[in-house]
Protein backbone atom coordinates (compact mmCIF):
# COMPACT_ATOMS: atom_id res chain seq x y z
CA UNK A 1 0.00 0.00 0.00
CA UNK A 2 2.87 2.42 0.49
CA UNK A 3 4.32 1.27 -2.51
CA UNK A 4 1.10 2.21 -4.30
CA UNK A 5 1.00 5.88 -2.53
CA UNK A 6 4.50 6.77 -3.42
CA UNK A 7 3.94 5.56 -6.95
CA UNK A 8 1.42 8.19 -7.35
CA UNK A 9 2.75 10.63 -5.79
CA UNK A 10 6.71 9.96 -8.08
CA UNK A 11 4.15 10.19 -11.19
CA UNK A 12 2.33 13.00 -10.09
CA UNK A 13 5.88 15.27 -9.88
CA UNK A 14 6.91 13.90 -12.79
CA UNK A 15 4.05 15.24 -14.42
CA UNK A 16 4.66 18.60 -12.98
CA UNK A 17 8.30 18.23 -13.74
CA UNK A 18 6.98 17.76 -17.46
CA UNK A 19 4.57 20.33 -17.73
CA UNK A 20 6.83 23.16 -16.34
CA UNK A 21 9.78 21.68 -19.14
CA UNK A 22 7.46 22.15 -21.45
CA UNK A 23 6.26 25.90 -21.08
CA UNK A 24 10.00 26.58 -20.15
CA UNK A 25 11.24 25.33 -23.30
CA UNK A 26 9.46 28.59 -25.16
CA UNK A 27 11.50 31.47 -26.09
CA UNK A 28 11.02 35.00 -27.71
CA UNK A 29 10.97 33.91 -31.15
CA UNK A 30 8.33 30.98 -30.74
CA UNK A 31 6.20 33.52 -28.46
CA UNK A 32 6.62 35.97 -31.53
CA UNK A 33 5.61 33.65 -34.11
CA UNK A 34 1.89 34.86 -34.24
CA UNK A 35 2.93 38.69 -33.97
CA UNK A 36 1.33 41.11 -36.51
CA UNK A 37 1.62 44.96 -37.55
CA UNK A 38 -0.69 47.23 -38.52
CA UNK A 39 -1.98 50.74 -38.23
CA UNK A 40 -3.52 51.91 -34.84
CA UNK A 41 -5.09 54.21 -36.38
CA UNK A 42 -7.00 52.18 -38.40
CA UNK A 43 -8.79 49.65 -35.65
CA UNK A 44 -10.15 53.75 -34.71
CA UNK A 45 -11.28 54.56 -37.88
CA UNK A 46 -14.83 53.65 -39.47
CA UNK A 47 -15.50 50.63 -41.54
CA UNK A 48 -14.08 52.02 -44.77
CA UNK A 49 -10.53 52.94 -42.98
CA UNK A 50 -11.21 56.64 -43.28
CA UNK A 51 -9.99 58.29 -40.10
CA UNK A 52 -10.54 62.13 -39.91
CA UNK A 53 -8.60 64.51 -37.79
CA UNK A 54 -9.81 68.65 -38.04
CA UNK A 55 -6.79 71.21 -38.53
CA UNK A 56 -6.39 74.76 -37.85
CA UNK A 57 -6.03 75.37 -41.54
CA UNK A 58 -3.84 78.79 -40.66
CA UNK A 59 -1.11 77.10 -39.55
CA UNK A 60 1.47 74.00 -39.99
CA UNK A 61 -0.44 71.02 -38.22
CA UNK A 62 2.14 68.34 -37.05
CA UNK A 63 0.82 64.60 -36.43
CA UNK A 64 2.01 61.59 -35.96
CA UNK A 65 1.38 58.45 -37.21
CA UNK A 66 2.54 54.78 -36.45
CA UNK A 67 2.78 51.40 -36.57
CA UNK A 68 2.21 49.14 -34.12
CA UNK A 69 3.29 45.51 -33.51
CA UNK A 70 1.19 43.24 -31.63
CA UNK A 71 2.08 39.66 -30.11
CA UNK A 72 2.57 38.13 -26.59
CA UNK A 73 5.74 39.77 -25.60
CA UNK A 74 7.75 42.84 -27.11
CA UNK A 75 10.09 42.22 -29.87
CA UNK A 76 13.28 41.10 -29.01
CA UNK A 77 14.92 42.86 -31.93
CA UNK A 78 14.13 46.32 -33.95
CA UNK A 79 11.36 45.92 -36.57
CA UNK A 80 11.79 48.32 -40.31
CA UNK A 81 8.00 48.67 -41.03
CA UNK A 82 7.82 50.10 -44.93
CA UNK A 83 4.84 52.69 -45.64
CA UNK A 84 3.56 54.07 -48.84
CA UNK A 85 1.39 56.73 -50.27
CA UNK A 86 -1.12 54.21 -51.58
CA UNK A 87 -3.41 56.27 -53.77
CA UNK A 88 -4.25 52.93 -55.59
CA UNK A 89 -5.67 51.81 -52.97
CA UNK A 90 -7.68 54.95 -52.39
CA UNK A 91 -9.24 54.91 -56.14
CA UNK A 92 -9.84 50.92 -55.52
CA UNK A 93 -11.97 52.00 -52.29
CA UNK A 94 -13.28 55.35 -53.73
CA UNK A 95 -15.33 53.01 -56.21
CA UNK A 96 -17.40 51.39 -54.08
CA UNK A 97 -17.60 54.26 -50.82
CA UNK A 98 -19.17 57.17 -51.85
CA UNK A 99 -17.43 58.71 -49.01
CA UNK A 100 -14.08 58.26 -49.85
CA UNK A 101 -15.24 58.97 -53.79
CA UNK A 102 -16.36 62.42 -52.30
CA UNK A 103 -12.57 63.07 -51.16
CA UNK A 104 -9.55 64.66 -52.68
CA UNK A 105 -6.32 63.39 -53.25
CA UNK A 106 -4.08 65.78 -50.72
CA UNK A 107 -1.79 67.21 -52.88
CA UNK A 108 2.16 66.12 -52.34
CA UNK A 109 3.59 69.76 -51.99
CA UNK A 110 1.48 70.19 -48.81
CA UNK A 111 2.51 68.00 -46.40
CA UNK A 112 6.25 66.31 -45.53
CA UNK A 113 7.35 63.26 -43.55
CA UNK A 114 10.19 62.39 -41.28
CA UNK A 115 11.78 60.28 -41.75
CA UNK A 116 12.14 60.94 -45.37
CA UNK A 117 12.19 57.24 -46.18
CA UNK A 118 8.32 56.34 -44.81
CA UNK A 119 10.30 53.69 -42.49
CA UNK A 120 8.86 53.27 -38.90
CA UNK A 121 11.20 51.85 -36.67
CA UNK A 122 9.86 49.73 -33.74
CA UNK A 123 12.38 49.72 -31.27
CA UNK A 124 13.59 46.40 -29.77
CA UNK A 125 11.19 46.25 -26.22
CA UNK A 126 8.73 48.42 -27.68
CA UNK A 127 5.34 48.16 -29.53
CA UNK A 128 5.17 51.26 -31.82
CA UNK A 129 7.12 52.93 -34.41
CA UNK A 130 5.98 56.57 -35.66
CA UNK A 131 6.37 58.53 -38.61
CA UNK A 132 6.17 62.29 -38.30
CA UNK A 133 3.61 64.51 -40.72
CA UNK A 134 3.75 67.79 -40.94
CA UNK A 135 1.03 69.46 -42.70
CA UNK A 136 1.01 72.76 -44.67
CA UNK A 137 -2.54 73.12 -44.73
CA UNK A 138 -2.29 77.04 -45.76
CA UNK A 139 -2.84 76.58 -49.08
CA UNK A 140 -5.43 73.82 -48.93
CA UNK A 141 -9.53 74.86 -49.85
CA UNK A 142 -11.34 74.73 -46.74
CA UNK A 143 -14.18 73.36 -47.73
CA UNK A 144 -12.60 70.41 -49.37
CA UNK A 145 -12.01 66.94 -47.56
CA UNK A 146 -8.56 65.82 -47.93
CA UNK A 147 -7.29 62.53 -47.91
CA UNK A 148 -4.00 60.85 -47.44
CA UNK A 149 -4.20 56.97 -48.14
CA UNK A 150 -1.35 54.91 -46.38
CA UNK A 151 -0.71 51.55 -46.54
CA UNK A 152 2.04 49.21 -44.87
CA UNK A 153 3.86 47.66 -47.47
CA UNK A 154 7.07 45.81 -45.63
CA UNK A 155 8.19 44.34 -42.74
CA UNK A 156 11.43 43.14 -41.43
CA UNK A 157 9.55 40.51 -39.24
CA UNK A 158 5.96 39.74 -38.65
CA UNK A 159 3.08 39.53 -40.25
CA UNK A 160 0.90 42.64 -41.55
CA UNK A 161 -2.57 42.51 -40.26
CA UNK A 162 -4.93 42.86 -43.87
CA UNK A 163 -7.66 44.14 -41.80
CA UNK A 164 -5.50 46.96 -40.60
CA UNK A 165 -2.93 47.55 -43.58
CA UNK A 166 -4.09 50.59 -44.69
CA UNK A 167 -5.00 54.14 -43.55
CA UNK A 168 -6.96 56.49 -45.17
CA UNK A 169 -6.31 59.61 -43.23
CA UNK A 170 -8.95 62.04 -44.28
CA UNK A 171 -8.17 66.12 -43.26
CA UNK A 172 -10.90 68.40 -42.86
CA UNK A 173 -11.18 71.70 -41.38
CA UNK A 174 -11.67 72.93 -37.82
Amino acid sequence: LKLSVLMKKLVSLLLCLCSLGFTACDDEDEQMEYASIYFPLATRAGSNGLFTASFDFSRDTTFIIGAYCAGSILPPEDIVVGIEVAADSLTSAAQTDAQLAGMTLLPADTSEVSPASMQAVIRKGTERGDLTFTFHTQTLDPGTQYVLPLKIVSTSHYVIAPKYQCVFFGIKKK
